[in-house]
């Protein structure tokens, strides 16, 4: 694998798709670790319920948008990037807490 150079270094397209996929895995591997904290979270919460937390999403999604702005991004898809990202570790941590903190009925309890 060839090393890899800075954008405005690149002499080829296979400089270019070294540093694509050099940063592609990064992303891969930020959001497993963001998942990690996601999933840490759930022992936090008293019931499922509490996990979607709607207002912590509206604030982060402004922060997000206003980080978007800093950056000299496009503010529309950082947010649809972001929304997609809490949906998703939102799911993950409502299938991590009922597998790790859902309460396990009594045996003398009917169901």
């Amino acid at each position: 694998m060839s090393p890899m150079k800075a954008p405005e270094a690149c002499e080829n397209l296979n400089d270019i798709r070294v540093g694509i996929d050099f940063f592609d895995r990064q992303i891969l591997e930020s959001l497993q670790k963001r998942l990690r904290y996601v999933k840490a979270a759930a022992q936090f919460k008293a019931n499922e319920q509490e996990i979607p937390a709607p207002e912590r999403v509206t604030a982060m999604l402004e922060e997000r948008r206003e980080w978007a702005l800093e950056a000299g991004m496009e503010v529309a898809f950082v947010e649809k990037l972001y929304q997609l990202i809490i949906e998703w570790n939102i799911q993950q941590q409502i299938l991590h807490w009922r597998t790790n903190y859902l309460p396990v009925p009594s045996a003398g309890t009917a169901s």
